[in-house]
């Protein structure tokens, strides 16, 4: 009994606490977007973000030193979901969540943005909080594949190992590449001929989607895509979650 009053007591002081910082991040700061989640040490951070993103959209910065920085320094902004609590964590931007079956009290979950350096499986097991998409791919050698993606986004193609995403941050556009083991890197804007295409996927990905999946009501399906992979010249099947955003 005793130690079923300190899990409860710990659990409500948790998310009193967690409550109470979601709701005062809500204060608008610099830097921070507008209705949003934002703690003022993540505006300063999101603003310096920004500030060197137009130095290297307008080639002020090489390509190879913008790296560099983000790695010594914040990383990148990166779509993802977030659990109430997760509103404690540094570098976190949080909005409600407009899908349906995430405003459940019992478990609520929120879309959110996290600065990340890269996605690496061993340190994103110890965020608890967060829940990063994953897509399930096909490799040369017809293997499938788990790999962290960014929330409801699709890349035009692969390179190398590296899936790349256009992404845009306040009006600022950039190439976000991704490897398979979570990797990342910015570069220039970049647009190919082969346009991604509807596909139908393997039993094998949908089987490790819904094995990998936060819980059976967590997405509302799941779409496939076939995305050109510019180094075997040959469009590989990927298959993505959605979640109605």
């Amino acid at each position: 009994m005793l130690k079923l009053f300190i899990s409860f007591a710990f659990y409500f002081a948790t998310t009193v606490a967690s409550n109470a910082a979601l709701e005062y991040s809500k204060i608008e700061s610099p830097g921070c977007p507008e209705n949003a989640y934002c703690q003022k040490a993540t505006g300063i951070v999101r603003q310096q973000w920004l500030d060197e993103l137009e130095k290297f959209g307008k080639n002020k910065i090489s390509e190879s030193d913008f790296n560099k920085i983000l790695q010594n320094s914040n990383g990148v902004p990166i779509a993802n979901w977030a659990a109430e609590e997760a509103g404690v964590l540094p570098r976190i931007i949080m909005w409600d969540s407009p899908c349906k079956q995430h405003k459940n009290e019992a478990s609520k979950f929120y879309i959110s943005e996290v600065f990340r350096k890269n996605l690496l499986s061993s340190e994103l097991k110890e965020l608890s909080t967060l829940y990063f998409s994953k897509a399930v791919g096909v490799d040369s050698n017809k293997k499938i594949f788990t790999m962290t993606v960014p929330r409801g986004d699709t890349p035009t193609f692969s390179e190398n190992g590296y899936f790349y995403y256009l992404r845009e941050d306040n009006g600022k556009y950039y190439g976000l590449r991704i490897s398979k083991e979570g990797l990342i890197k910015v570069s220039k804007v970049e647009v190919i001929k082969e346009t991604v295409k509807e596909a139908v996927c393997l039993k094998e990905q949908v089987d490790v989607f819904m094995r990998e999946a936060p819980s059976p009501t967590f997405y509302q399906g799941y779409t496939c895509k076939d995305i050109w992979d510019k180094t075997s010249k040959s469009y590989k099947p990927m298959l993505f979650g959605w979640s109605c955003n």
